[in-house]
């Protein structure tokens, strides 16, 4: 009935020329979407995408989609646009109104494809200070307080990290996959309810050590390595991962920090985080205390990234540097000098000697603070030595901190691995180059020595019309220049040495061989 309803339609209009037209543009776009689609299988490089024709290749699939569009443009310009315009009409319907899709598409395939080879061209390149940006691992066993933790990282990821939701399952035995695939299918789950931009990894262990330590070691591809560990406090907890005041949870503390991440433990208690989430944070302040360590330029780098977050726009950044000495104003002006620098729109306050009542006196008020903390004896505890519970019991949301890198917030382009690569060349270039000129000066003081020698021995095998003078200078000219040439000999053996030292520095800093070996 709808065939025949857009028959009898088609003959009513009168004008089949129309009709043709119109009916060519869909023709064309059906062959063109096929060509794009073959084309986009090829590109995606899948191992699924097997074409039986030997003759096929995806630059003529290409080529085939663009003159289909360009043929639809010839026959009829406004034609081939309307047609254009439902098709992408009827996408965006579909995209948006469409269930789950009953079948798989290259889309999947295309984005791992791009994750290759970006992953790839990373890896090619040197890391950088400059390119230093969070990777989290946000360890939580608690769907409760993972919804507040996966928030809390999406917002210092600042839309320039990646989060990825762990967590460590204590179990041996054969049923060891299946506890596994359960408890991601529940990380999965929670990311999906809290709508996290979050990956998921459950790993399942002997012991939690082993399991962190498998964790922080191998996840991962390439140079995308996690640099940051978030999780929980839960204060008095019995839980041996979360359990702050055990030292079993201080010694695996210290296991994450020697591998290079930095540590961040959120205490967000029920009725500051509800009470956080409510709240218009236009206006409110994030605090940063500073010291004017690692740790301190990592907690001003996170306090800029949270600003960067829709809910944070409008919040301030507070910077209380605990005074180093009397002299108030000069170090007020460095602290606002370095803010300049580093082009991030804090207020420095400076706080004269500070204790934990000092922390309350200053932050009680404001929204987030960024505190470092300590471990000692495998317990955590606050800057001051104090135990952190009481430290905390008067704050709001806290973040504690501990670096477990030197941290640059304004490294120079030159600055890291690739400015000591930089340099390493061009010591190996300047030595190169000082071996060639020293070589060639003391080629040409051998040959002047030998020239002089061969002339003193022309004078003496002609005594008679010899003048001694003549004989007597040119003796002297042969003994300075072997002198010059013993010289500038031993020169060129000092820039062959250099030039030796340069070359293998070179080699062990993994300077392409190409370079040293023209050395």
């Amino acid at each position: 009935m709808l065939s025949a309803g857009i028959a009898y339609a088609t003959v009513a209009f009168g004008e089949l020329n129309l009709i043709a037209s119109i009916v060519a543009m869909f023709f064309l776009i059906s062959y063109g979407l096929l060509n794009y689609a073959t084309f986009y299988e090829a590109q995606s490089q899948s191992p699924s995408f097997r074409p039986r024709f030997r003759y096929f290749h995806k630059w003529l699939s290409l080529a085939g989609a663009l003159a289909c569009l360009g043929a639809m443009l010839a026959v009829d310009l406004k034609a081939g646009l309307v047609a254009v315009g439902v098709v992408v009409g009827i996408f965006q319907y579909i995209k948006r109104t469409a269930g789950s899709s009953r079948w798989a598409d290259s889309r999947r395939s295309h984005h791992l494809h791009q994750i290759r080879e970006l992953l790839l061209a990373a890896s090619a390149e040197l890391e950088h200070p400059r390119d230093w940006r969070p990777q989290i691992l946000a360890f939580s066993d608690n769907p409760q307080r993972r919804a507040g933790l996966l928030q809390f990282a999406s917002w210092i990821e600042g839309g320039s990290g990646l989060t990825t939701a762990v967590q460590v399952i204590e179990y041996q035995g054969i049923g060891m996959r299946k506890v596994k695939e359960q408890a991601e299918l529940e990380l999965r789950q929670d990311i999906a309810r809290n709508g996290a931009q979050a990956l998921s990894l459950a790993v399942v262990a002997p012991t939690l050590q082993a399991g962190i330590l498998s964790v922080v070691q191998a996840h991962g591809l390439g140079d995308l390595r996690a640099n940051t560990i978030l999780l929980n406090w839960l204060g008095q907890s019995s839980h041996r991962l979360l359990e702050l005041h055990n030292q079993e949870f201080g010694r695996n503390l210290r296991v994450a920090r020697f591998f290079g991440c930095n540590l961040i433990i959120l205490d967000a208690k029920a009725d500051k985080w509800a009470y956080l989430m409510e709240s218009d944070l236009k206006g409110h302040h994030i605090d940063v205390w500073w010291w004017g360590d690692a740790c301190s330029r990592l907690m001003l780098m996170l306090a800029y990234l949270l600003t960067r977050s829709d809910p944070w726009r409008e919040a301030r950044i507070r910077l209380l540097a605990v005074k180093p000495s009397d002299s108030g104003d000069q170090s007020l002006d460095e602290l606002t000098r370095m803010l300049d620098d580093v082009r991030i729109d804090a207020e420095p306050i400076l706080v004269g000697p500070a204790d934990a009542d000092t922390l309350a006196e200053y932050s009680a008020e404001s929204a987030l603070v960024f505190l470092p903390f300590r471990i000692r004896r495998n317990r955590v505890v606050d800057t001051f030595g104090n135990p952190m519970a009481d430290t905390l019991f008067l704050l709001p949301v806290v973040a504690l901190v501990m670096a477990a890198e030197e941290f640059d917030l304004d490294a120079e382009p030159e600055a890291g691995e690739v400015g000591k690569r930089a340099k390493l060349l061009d010591d190996l270039d300047r030595a190169r180059k000082m071996l060639l000129r020293a070589g060639k000066r003391a080629d040409d003081a051998a040959e002047a020595a030998h020239k002089a020698r061969r002339r003193a021995l022309e004078l003496k095998s002609d005594p008679e019309s010899t003048d001694p003078q003549s004989l007597e200078k040119a003796e002297k000219a042969v003994v300075e220049a072997e002198r010059q040439a013993e010289e500038l000999a031993r020169r060129a053996a000092k820039a062959v040495a250099k030039a030796e030292i340069a070359a293998r520095e070179a080699e062990d800093a993994g300077i392409l061989s190409d370079e040293v070996e023209k050395e």
